[in-house]
């Protein structure tokens, strides 16, 4: 995306504002028409390095949802073809939470794993089918270098679509 920061900095030294203005910031690209999508994928092919980006949120379950509520609802109104797609979201995101937050259902595609499903492996599928901009995943990664953001980069990067990770870090025990 456009954007780095130190994924080893707590939310909490950072003001609240600036995170919101970094991932809005990171989330405004624009991509062509429809019907220079071929010629455009391959033109805009993001680097690897941007093709990946993590969130990560602390606080309670319902804080989390309101801080991400923004960030999801730039993406689902983004003037660029192809879903948003949430992978494996909080149960409490539904499609009526999506329209209670101000999103916009119509562009967003909810996709749940199956008992026994590899989250990060449907992940990079998704991603690699490039059928998304922007793919927003809930899983446990490894640090921004480790093995399973580099998958996820590595997808994104052959979809031509972005990766968002949000790591929840006490939100599901608060």
């Amino acid at each position: 995306m456009l954007y780095s920061h130190d994924h080893q900095r707590s939310i909490s030294t950072a003001v609240q504002p600036e995170l919101f203005h970094n991932a809005l910031m990171a989330s405004r690209y624009a991509l062509p028409s429809k019907p220079a999508l071929s010629s455009a994928r391959s033109a805009r092919q993001p680097e690897s390095e941007d093709a990946f980006s993590e969130i990560r949120l602390n606080g309670a379950p319902r804080q989390c949802l309101q801080w991400l509520a923004p960030v999801l609802r730039d993406l689902s109104q983004a003037d660029a073809p192809g879903w948003l797609t949430l992978l494996d979201p909080p149960e409490t995101v539904s499609h009526q939470w999506l329209r209670n937050a101000g999103l916009n259902p119509e562009r967003i595609l909810i996709v749940r794993c199956k008992p026994g499903m590899d989250s990060l492996d449907l992940c990079c599928e998704l991603l690699s089918l490039g059928c998304s901009h922007t793919v927003v995943s809930w899983l446990t990664t490894d640090g921004h270098n480790g093995r399973a953001s580099r998958l996820l980069r590595a997808a994104a990067g052959k979809g031509h679509c972005q990766s968002l990770n949000v790591c929840l870090d006490s939100c599901m025990a608060a």
